[in-house]
């Protein structure tokens, strides 16, 4: 049997999409990826850019992975300092915050602190609706999201602006270090069910079943997991074992030595880190900043940011993107903790 831990879940879930929103069609819309380089992208944005962004900061949304980045660009923008936060009130998450004794601009400070990710597929919804004009998200739109982009007549502009990984969790007891990714697949099918099956080091233990815990579907950690892992293989069905937010996977491994999740190695490294999960390495390769910023790692991914084609080329979501791809932006990004694109 397997064992139902009691699990610490997200404060917030997913909100309900309106009907026309979700309205189905025959093909996804398309959606514009960018390829700037950085020297093109240095000569695309402007040098006075932070401070007309300043002066009309876009409406921005994004995963809650990237939410970190976000502000600290709006720091950047803002000149206001920032630095980690241990222990953040609402979830205990470690977080990117103006520094608390920082009073020359109180509504500079305002404004970053009104900044907030409300996930992946929520973000992309924000967008396609115009409540949002600049998301930062941990992949590309999904096939819902596509959908509902054509209903809208909407095109997303996607341009890759840093490097992530997919990584896999378990808990800190258990003796397994490596997994292929065919055995990744194996057990998130189903043909491999116990830990016994597996001979990594000859620690065999046996009659113990593997605690699949998986995410919902949209969310960003799922798409990346259906897209690099599952490669269109269906997922074994557990149901009780679909976690709705973030924090879901590395709480009930945290708890749970049977158990094996995912997340995205940024969340689990600097936003909420726990000493009673590690990442896995796959086909030998541990996850690391190095191995993803040389392409070692095998799941290997982008955050990208996302505007809407349609947007005025002056729009401060564009002006944003752009400056995000200059040097001085991803020196950002990579102080943010997230490996650059452009190196």
């Amino acid at each position: 049997m397997r064992k139902k831990l009691p699990l610490v879940i997200g404060l917030f879930v997913s909100v309900l999409i309106s009907c026309d929103l979700l309205a189905t069609s025959p093909t996804p819309s398309p959606t514009h990826t960018s390829t700037v380089s950085l020297t093109e992208t240095s000569a695309l944005a402007r040098e006075d850019a932070p401070a007309l962004i300043a002066l009309d900061y876009p409406k921005v949304d994004g995963s809650t992975s990237a939410l970190p980045l976000q502000v600290i660009l709006a720091c950047r923008i803002f000149d206001v300092p920032c630095s980690w936060q241990e222990g953040w009130p609402l979830d205990a998450t470690r977080r990117l915050a103006p520094d608390l004794i920082f009073e020359e601009s109180p509504q500079s400070v305002e404004r970053i602190n009104s900044i907030w990710h409300n996930g992946t597929h929520e973000a992309y919804v924000n967008l396609i609706q115009g409540n949002t004009d600049f998301i930062l998200v941990a992949r590309p739109p999904s096939e819902d999201e596509q959908r509902a982009a054509q209903a809208r007549g909407v095109v997303l502009d996607v341009q890759a602006v840093a490097l992530d990984a997919f990584v896999f969790l378990v808990n800190a007891e258990n003796p397994v270090d490596d997994l292929s990714l065919v055995t990744i697949r194996d057990i998130y099918t189903g043909t491999i069910t116990h830990w016994s099956e597996l001979e990594e080091d000859g620690r065999r233990r046996a009659g113990e079943e593997i605690n699949t815990y998986q995410r919902n579907r949209n969310s960003g950690s799922q798409e990346l997991m259906e897209k690099l892992v599952m490669r269109g293989a269906a997922m074994i069905d557990s149901p009780d074992m679909i976690l709705e937010s973030m924090m879901g996977p590395i709480n009930a491994i945290g708890q749970d030595p049977l158990g094996i999740g995912y997340s995205v190695y940024y969340y689990a490294v600097f936003i909420f880190p726990n000493e009673d999960v590690k990442l896995l390495g796959v086909d030998g390769v541990i996850p690391t900043s190095d191995s993803i910023a040389n392409g070692s790692y095998p799941l290997t991914t982008e955050v990208y940011s996302v505007i809407r084609q349609e947007i005025a080329p002056d729009h401060t979501a564009v002006l944003l993107r752009n400056w995000l791809l200059t040097e001085e932006g991803q020196a950002i990004i990579k102080e943010s903790g997230y490996v650059p694109i452009q190196r």
